[in-house]
């Protein structure tokens, strides 16, 4: 991983500006995509006229982000000295200029200088930054907006006030655009600035930053040379070795420190400087392949931040910047929230050399970085078959399948249908608050690094869906949509074909032995399915349905007969399912308390051909299914073919199986 660092970093250098190791840039790949217009705004401190002006500055371009000088923020206990700052991060010019509310009497930047860099308080910079000071007032009055409603509503009288930025951009007709970048400027004719003026092009700014960040960087690579000696990173001598200072806390680099159970846990911690040491150059070029990847290859897996990081067989050969580009594509295809036709059409199938993925997960409030978990040596190859497998569980589920569920309706979230992906299985594994194990991380390595997947464990995490939208249980849970309990019949359905999909692409990853014959039948059958029980067979095929499992689906049937028939009733058979798991003699009485039921209502022999089915596959001299798993089959005989009409009620229509009566 660090060679590919240094690489990566390397031509990260080429034709590098010097100011790119301290400008950040924001990530405005979402609002690009819908074409929102991109603005920045200017905040004048008009000490003149002794008060506060916003205005809009023009249309954002990447190069403003160097002209007004958008510094990374700083971990730890550093001052701001923030000139200009991300929408977002309004409070970091609020440090910059005015410091702590009641506790500090000047702006932290002045602060910074006052404490390291006093060569510098006689210049224009440092006198600004004191003549705006006076300012705070009218400034805490312009970011402290009271929100009357929430006010007037309060229980205890509180003081409730808005947004600060929002409050800020409040005054600007901003229409359908968005702010970027929101940076300071300064008029003050005591120091013959009569026009508004730029902070970062005041005499003092640049010699300032110079003496913080790159000053620092030359001493490093202008060291007196010493003994060659080997440089950890790259395995090689060199003359410029030294114990590595990472100046960013929010780093990758911070994994290989002292205190904390990382890459370099097996140190000798007395002789640190001497086994992680690394050659001054390489150092940069760690430091510009973290910046970057933190900002360019970073995604959410499971609810938890991930670092992409791609190995090449020949890293100095290959453009990285560019190939992370397609990389970056179908990571977000496997776990963003993707539509049906974007996963279709979106696979880029490169015909380049092949690569590995790892994926870092890790946790950081920007003062450290602690890794978490990893996903190992993921192959190119593994990763478009995920992909195109995927690609493939879609198409089987919303067309082939089209009679069995609405697979569009049953992939909504929150109000939007997506593709099935590994987005769709975060939302359907419950994960427990205030609970450090994650389930979902834990199915998605094996299913990454191509290691055995425990179904009977699947079975468990779907009861507990299942449990979690009966009694609805959605404060105990981090990811789990909450649904009204009316629909009920829906979220089971939803959650039975998604926990389906889930099988059928482990299934396609790993064919069991008896799949591949089946689905070689299957092509050769041309005749499209035309009555209810070719649909079932049907959809018993392309699921790989066994015996048993085809019994459990039938007393499912059974029990969607039976619930029609109490059609209005508060308390339903559903009522007598235990969705904790179900023996073979909890089995067997809810199959009598089945016909019980419909005797009850006259209509026993409704459910004769369903009851045969069923005694067909059970097999009551040895039943050994996992009670959790009997409980998913049962349950997906139920939900076959619940459909939402097209009226207002938004009722269950279990049409497909008119057929059976």
């Amino acid at each position: 991983m660090l060679l590919t660092l240094i690489e990566l970093g390397k031509q990260l250098s080429s034709n590098r500006n010097e100011w790119e190791d301290i400008i950040d840039l924001p990530n405005i790949a979402k609002e690009k995509e819908k074409g929102i217009d991109l603005v920045i705004a200017n905040v004048i401190f008009d000490v003149d006229a002794q008060e506060i002006r916003l205005e809009l500055g023009g249309t954002y371009e990447e190069r403003k982000c160097r002209d007004l000088k958008n510094i990374r923020i700083q971990g730890g206990n550093n001052k701001a000295i923030y000139v200009c700052v991300e929408s977002g991060k309004l409070d970091q010019l609020k440090k910059t200029f005015f410091g702590k509310e009641n506790t500090d009497t000047k702006g932290e930047f002045a602060t910074a200088i006052d404490q390291n860099f006093v060569a510098l308080k006689d210049t224009v910079l440092y006198n600004a930054l004191e003549k705006v000071f006076a300012l705070r007032d009218a400034f805490l009055a312009f970011y402290s907006v009271v929100d009357e409603e929430k006010t007037s509503k309060s229980k205890n009288n509180d003081i409730i006030y808005k947004n600060s930025e929002n409050a800020l951009l409040e005054s600007l007709d901003l229409g359908k655009s968005k702010v970027v970048l929101i940076y300071a400027s300064i008029v003050c004719a005591e120091l013959q600035i009569h026009q508004p003026t730029l902070f970062s092009e005041l005499k003092g700014f640049d010699g300032f930053m110079r003496a913080k960040f790159l000053d620092k960087h030359k001493k490093a690579e202008n060291a007196k040379k010493t003994t060659s000696k080997l440089c950890y990173a790259s395995g090689k001598m060199s003359d410029n070795v030294i114990e590595p200072d990472f100046a960013e806390r929010y780093s990758l680099n911070k994994m290989f420190v002292k205190e904390t159970k990382n890459y370099a846990s097996n140190f000798d911690a007395n002789n640190f400087g001497k086994n992680y040491q690394l050659d001054a150059e390489n150092q940069q070029y760690l430091s510009r392949a973290s910046n970057f990847i933190l900002g360019k290859l970073k995604i959410r897996i499971a609810g938890i931040d991930h670092c992409i990081i791609p190995q090449f067989i020949n890293a100095s050969e290959v453009d990285m910047q560019y190939r992370f580009e397609s990389i970056v594509k179908n990571n977000e295809l496997l776990f963003g929230e993707n539509t049906l036709d974007k996963l279709a059409t979106g696979i880029e199938r490169e015909t380049d050399d092949p690569y590995w993925i790892t994926y870092l997960a890790f946790e950081s409030d920007g003062n450290f970085f602690k890794t978490i978990n990893e996903i190992k040596d993921v192959s190119k190859l593994h990763f478009i078959t995920m992909l195109e497998k995927l690609q493939q569980t879609n198409k089987i589920f919303s067309e082939d399948l089209a009679y069995a569920v609405d697979w569009e309706s049953a992939t909504k979230e929150y109000g939007k249908s997506h593709s099935f992906n590994f987005k769709t299985l975060y939302s359907i594994i419950p994960i427990r608050k205030n609970i450090k194990k994650n389930d979902v991380l834990a199915l998605f390595k094996l299913i990454f690094e191509k290691g055995i997947v425990d179904k009977n464990t699947i079975y468990r995490h779907f009861c507990e869906l299942v449990l979690c939208h009966y009694y609805e249980r959605y404060g105990a849970y981090a990811n789990i949509q909450t649904k009204d309990v009316k629909y009920l019949d829906f979220s089971i359905r939803d959650a039975v074909f998604k926990y389906l999909a889930l099988f059928h692409f482990l299934n396609q990853l790993n064919p069991p032995q008896n799949m591949e014959n089946q689905e070689e039948k299957q092509e050769q059958k041309t005749d499209v399915p035309s009555t209810y029980w070719e649909n079932v067979e049907g959809f018993f095929v392309k699921m790989n349905y066994n015996d048993t499992q085809k019994a459990m689906f039938y007393l499912g049937r059974m029990m969607s007969k039976v619930i029609r028939m109490q059609e209005g009733k508060k308390m339903t058979v559903l009522e007598k399912v235990n969705f904790n798991g179900m023996n073979k003699e909890a089995i067997v009485r809810f199959q009598l308390s089945l016909i019980e039921k419909a005797q009850q209502y006259g209509e026993a022999k409704g459910l004769d051909s369903l009851g045969t089915n069923f005694t067909q596959y059970f097999n009551f001299n040895d039943w050994s299914m996992k009670p959790e798993e009997a409980v998913f089959f049962l349950l997906s005989g139920y939900s076959f073919g619940i459909i939402k009409k097209n009226d207002k009620n938004n009722s269950t229509d279990n049409s497909t199986d008119n057929n059976a009566k």
